[in-house]
């Protein structure tokens, strides 16, 4: 019943959709003739069965012939409605699982990054940090004499990395000056 079908994997999903032929694959084609074909109108007696009684149960006939034929009309376009009906959800189910999918992936990617960027973090600060890892910084900082301390101090500001972001320093007195303050009205 429907032209047209969206099949995962073909291209972007919603843009392009498969056309589907609704022939038998082994059909034959009748050669054309010249000839014009006219349809057989079998109805010409009308609703005038009081003519005589022989006429009513050919007209009843024909009467149920066309009834038939338009109720078929009738199942044929619902069912057409309800195959359209049917792939436009799943289409809307393929686009959804596609979004999903998508997303999955960027989040697997930007994870990968993290990664990446961390291990790459880690190798950049091992000449920096030269403390472990484990929780022992207090108890290495309280075994360290003054002179210690702030020979590493010293240390430590020229073993910046020239890729490190440049940051002011800013006290707390010059957070807390009335030239810091702003106060935005904003019309409702």
């Amino acid at each position: 019943n429907v032209l047209a079908v969206a099949i995962r994997g073909v291209g972007s999903v919603g843009a392009e959709k498969v056309a589907l032929k609704l022939d038998a694959s082994d059909k034959t084609l009748e050669p054309e003739s010249k000839r014009a074909v006219l349809e057989k109108v079998d109805n010409r007696f009308g609703c005038v069965a009081g003519a005589s009684s022989d006429f009513f149960p050919i007209y009843r006939r024909h009467r149920n012939r066309e009834l038939e034929r338009l109720e078929q009309m009738d199942k044929d376009w619902d069912s057409l409605k309800e195959a359209e009906a049917f792939q436009a959800k799943r289409e809307a189910a393929l686009i959804a699982a596609e979004e999903a999918t998508a997303a999955k992936r960027a989040k697997r990617q930007k994870k990968k990054d993290a990664k990446k960027v961390g291990e790459q973090m880690r190798k950049e600060a091992e000449g920096i940090n030269k403390f472990q890892g484990d929780g022992s910084f207090l108890e290495a900082m309280k075994g360290m004499s003054p002179e210690e301390l702030q020979e590493l101090a010293k240390a430590g500001e020229t073993e910046v990395p020239a890729s490190a972001p440049k940051v002011p320093v800013v006290s707390a007195k010059q957070m807390g000056a009335s030239t810091n303050i702003q106060i935005r009205d904003f019309d409702a």
